[in-house]
């Protein structure tokens, strides 16, 4: 946390505001939403942060000389840097008087299947814009309690019920939409890190509507499918499959395979 001080007219203050991506709390994440949804710069952006977040009477704020005011608002710079928000601080989201309760941090339990659905909605949302994937990618992470295991109090995904939902959240605050959206990127980030023999960087400038694309847009059913019928199960039983299990299999089969196409061996 960063923790600043004030000293004016012999009283001194103290004021402390976030300094990463996972100090962010329910509240300030709320409010950064609907900070970057209004049309304004950067460093507008970064003053209202300041406001909001390290919670300074405006008085006070204004009476503060211009660089101090800058030096707070590069304290919360990492904000407009890489967003490394993997801790799910929205927890739950509440509508018609029905809570929807999001996956844990770093989508650690999260299914394969469950991912492999998230993806294709996000990845045609960076090309379209259509808010309506984006609402699919929220009503698919964030379900009412059922029967789930120990670590995930959502029910379990059906199809139909998404669908359902994500009319739904048409009635959603769109600062909880978007909210969503920077915690599903932050922790898709960090997946895409932690397993780099699985997510290869695309090649050759793939682009959409002239916008350079970071990665490959893949239908990981492919890779379901390829991995299936092994110590995973089924199709159906592999789609169930925790994701972070699968893509350690995965990288096991892979590494396994280049270790024996360079000793010439066969698959």
């Amino acid at each position: 946390m960063n923790t600043i001080h004030i000293e004016r007219r012999g009283k001194r203050r103290y004021y402390r505001a976030p300094s990463e991506w996972n100090e962010l709390t329910r509240r300030q994440i709320f409010a950064w939403c609907g900070i970057v949804r209004q049309a304004i710069s950067v460093e507008d952006a970064l003053a209202a942060a300041v406001l909001l977040f390290y919670k300074i009477p405006l008085d006070l704020l204004s009476w503060l000389s211009p660089g101090q005011r800058f030096k707070l608002a590069e304290s919360l710079g990492f904000l407009d840097g890489e967003n490394r928000l993997t801790t799910n601080v929205i927890g739950r989201v509440r509508l018609l008087g029905r809570a929807y309760h999001g996956p844990v941090g770093r989508l650690a339990n999260v299914s394969i299947g469950e991912f492999r659905r998230t993806e294709i909605y996000y990845q045609h949302w960076l090309r379209s814009r259509d808010p309506q994937l984006l609402r699919l990618l929220a009503a698919t992470l964030f379900r009412p309690k059922g029967k789930g295991g120990a670590d995930d109090v959502r029910e379990r995904m059906v199809e139909r019920r998404i669908n359902r939902r994500a009319r739904l959240f048409r009635l959603l605050h769109p600062n909880w939409l978007h909210a969503i959206l920077l915690y599903y990127e932050g922790c898709r980030a960090a997946v895409r890190k932690l397993y780099p023999r699985v997510f290869v960087k695309a090649t050759g400038g793939d682009q959409t509507d002239g916008r350079p694309q970071p990665w490959k847009l893949v239908d990981l059913d492919t890779h379901i499918l390829a991995f299936s019928g092994d110590k995973l199960g089924t199709y159906a039983e592999t789609n169930e499959v925790n994701m972070h299990v699968f893509f350690k299999h995965m990288t096991q089969r892979l590494e396994e395979y280049d270790a024996r196409q360079r000793k010439g061996g066969t698959v």
